[in-house]
């Protein structure tokens, strides 16, 4: 028996390092990031090529942890998607893309290894179209279904009031009563979210209001 470890974890849509009005953040969105502190970070719409600029391996070199980048759009020297940072160390990796009708959407999977407890953490980016994001979120649920608790998934699902079965996924901002709190900047809903599986205790949640994004980070404290 491992004992019980809290770690923090964030999972933000950086909107590739633009605010709402597309001016650029890039390097407050770093200086956020260190602040806070995570223990893992997960961020979605991130770029790593010459023409849109190295985020991914930026933020790696300032944060000092291990990372994992997936390319779910990779066109005309653009790469473009989701990356996951961890102070421990990544044990497995896997890139998964989605059913996409319109642009390429997918999701990352890692383990982790937090003081010998392996840790599954999966960050996603779903699509705008409803039936298109039914499928997707079939899909994730399906790949969670095959993997050993516990896990993590968080991501901008584009979609409010999502319902999961609570024995497959606990929602953290509903765990603790604060769903109500909006995650992006251009609208009145919650659109970003964390899940974890029932062994997990979840201890906190807050979405952090910061404007160098068109969405806003959110952070959880949580027990292993």
């Amino acid at each position: 028996m491992y004992p019980k470890k809290d770690i923090y974890i964030l999972s933000y849509n950086i909107h590739s390092g633009l605010d709402k009005n597309m001016f650029p953040t890039l390097f407050n969105t770093m200086s956020f990031l260190k602040s806070v502190n995570s223990d893992v970070i997960c961020l979605q719409e991130v770029n790593e090529s010459a023409k849109s600029g190295f985020q991914v391996s930026s933020f790696k070199e300032e944060l000092g942890m291990n990372s994992y980048f997936g390319a779910n759009v990779e066109n005309f020297g653009r790469n473009y998607g989701l990356v996951i940072y961890s102070k421990y160390p990544m044990k497995e990796k896997n890139h998964i893309y989605l059913s996409s009708n319109k642009e390429q959407r997918g999701m990352l999977h890692t383990v982790i290894n937090v003081k010998g407890k392996k840790v599954n953490v999966i960050n996603l980016h779903l699509g705008l179209d409803e039936t298109e994001q039914k499928i997707q979120i079939q899909e994730m649920l399906d790949y969670v279904n095959k993997l050993k608790k516990p896990y993590i998934v968080c991501g901008d699902f584009n979609k409010p009031n999502i319902k999961i079965d609570e024995t497959i996924l606990k929602d953290v901002a509903k765990e603790l009563e604060k769903e109500n709190i909006i995650t992006i900047a251009t609208g009145l809903e919650r659109i970003d979210y964390i899940f974890v599986s029932d062994d997990i205790e979840i201890l906190e949640y807050d979405v952090l209001i910061e404007s160098m994004s068109d969405h806003y980070p959110i952070i959880a404290k949580l027990r292993l």
